[in-house]
């Protein structure tokens, strides 16, 4: 087994592990609020309000933090960042205290959310440098799932924990084995094959010439407010964020209010709405994976044959293929299949519907959802260069994070005013305006270009 290879499966394997408990860690609160009544906790009383203030500070600090942590990833060492900050959760959940108040859930959600915010940024970032672009989609989409196994396993086993010892110990094992994980991050973990006496994965251009370099010397002397400026002119990476933006939106509704939704409008039984969630998590394993390896399959055939054709000496009129393209391509299908299934969503239920359908209707849904998560942050990260690509993706997952806050309140207030349903289908409206903008956008440059940095010098 050759020294790339080692370095490259213990990197994914601490990323994917690290990542899972991430997400635990970040859940912890949520998970543990059902068994916070038992022992010392029996007079504690916590409102449907206070939990939706808990999960709506825990969002915006982690908006926020992902924010600045994405702009950190292009400047500092991302293995410090991803390490530091899974300890620095881990050390919060085991420092978790017995005399619980409710302010006190309130404080601990928003720091949880803010160290952990340069997480998935540094991994995108790794990944890029340590994966060939032909194989970065893949394993962006594989390295995603880990999030998928842990909201699937962490309810059970967070759950067991309680019921069997104390509620305390769901924060104290996960904490403790974060904190492992974390230092071992910090050991394991290279910013790039560079750094072990490996050579670096390089972008070229036609005549195979290096030009990263170039790149990453004009882009380190930029600020972040002409970064952002020279981000926001682009038509064509807009609209990869308001598809982001919408994308988050419609996964967020169906996670956090499809299974009351159904329970309350269509009398559908506790069991079969809990079904429908189950299921529309676990199929978004597979639409994340698929959608990964489908574009980088697309964008590998494509460039072996441009590749053959130059060999060949051929006059080439046509371009080489671009990555940012054919995955936008990819999440354009994906788009219109979670529109079809936010249609099916609408406008076929009812109280009567075959289980068949309703978990087929939950199967499409996340499917198509987490297919376009997946390929949307790794579109974001390839639209500039490698140097640039952790703001970028900063940007991108800011847009999505507020599709996530919107779909909180705001869908909320909406429901409120008028019905659930009104709210569900608005939504697939603003959906299919969103499709259309990206079709006005298609023809746009899909790639920040280096006479654009040229110009702010001058």
């Amino acid at each position: 087994m050759n020294k790339l290879l080692v370095y490259q499966i213990a990197i994914l394997t601490v990323l994917y592990i690290g990542y899972g408990f991430y997400y635990i860690t970040r859940k912890s609160v949520i998970l543990m609020i059902p068994h916070f009544r038992q022992n010392e906790t029996s007079l504690f009383n916590i409102s449907k309000n206070d939990i939706g203030i808990i999960i709506s500070t825990q969002n915006f600090a982690y908006a926020s933090s992902k924010l600045i942590g994405g702009v950190l990833s292009d400047v500092f060492s991302c293995r410090i960042l991803f390490g530091s900050g899974l300890f620095l959760s881990g050390l919060l959940n085991i420092g978790f205290k017995r005399d619980i108040q409710v302010s006190y859930l309130y404080s601990f959600s928003f720091l949880i959310g803010l160290v952990q915010g340069p997480a998935w940024p540094c991994c995108g970032k790794l990944l890029q440098n340590w994966l060939p672009k032909s194989q970065f989609g893949t394993w962006w989409s594989i390295l995603s799932t880990s999030s998928n196994v842990a909201g699937s396993l962490g309810p059970i086993i967070a759950t067991s924990i309680a019921l069997n010892y104390h509620w305390s110990y769901g924060f104290m094992i996960p904490g403790c084995i974060s904190m492992t994980v974390g230092y071992l991050a910090i050991i394991v973990l290279r910013n790039r094959p560079s750094e072990v006496g490996l050579t670096n994965y390089e972008e070229t251009n036609v005549g195979n010439k290096t030009k990263t370099e170039n790149e990453n010397v004009q882009l380190e002397e930029l600020g972040f407010k002409t970064k952002s400026k020279m981000l926001l002119s682009y038509p064509f990476f807009i609209s990869i964020c308001l598809c982001y933006f919408m994308v988050q939106l419609i996964k967020t509704l169906f996670s956090d209010w499809s299974q009351i939704y159904l329970i309350k409008s269509f009398k559908i039984s506790n069991y079969n709405a809990s079904y429908f969630l189950s299921i529309f998590e676990f199929s978004g394993i597979f639409g994340s994976v698929f959608s990964g390896i489908l574009s980088d399959c697309i964008y590998y055939a494509k460039t072996k044959r441009y590749e053959e054709l130059i060999s060949k000496e051929k006059t080439i009129s046509q371009q080489r293929p671009s990555s940012v393209k054919i995955r936008m391509g990819v999440n354009f299908i994906f788009f219109l299949g979670l529109i079809l299934s936010l249609n099916l969503f609408n406008y076929f239920l009812h109280g009567k519907i075959s289980l068949f359908f309703l978990l087929s209707i939950a199967g499409m849904a996340g499917f198509f959802s987490y297919g376009c998560i997946s390929l949307l942050g790794v579109i974001a990260m390839e639209f500039t260069p490698k140097s640039f690509s952790g703001t970028s993706h900063a940007f991108a997952s800011l847009a999505a994070n507020f599709g996530a806050i919107t779909a909180g309140i705001p869908f909320g207030y909406i429901s409120k005013l008028y019905t659930w349903s009104y709210g569900f289908k608005l939504t697939e409206f603003s959906a299919i305006g969103v499709c259309f903008f990206l079709m006005l956008c298609w023809n746009s440059k899909s790639k920040l270009e280096l006479v654009n940095i040229n110009r702010k010098k001058q």
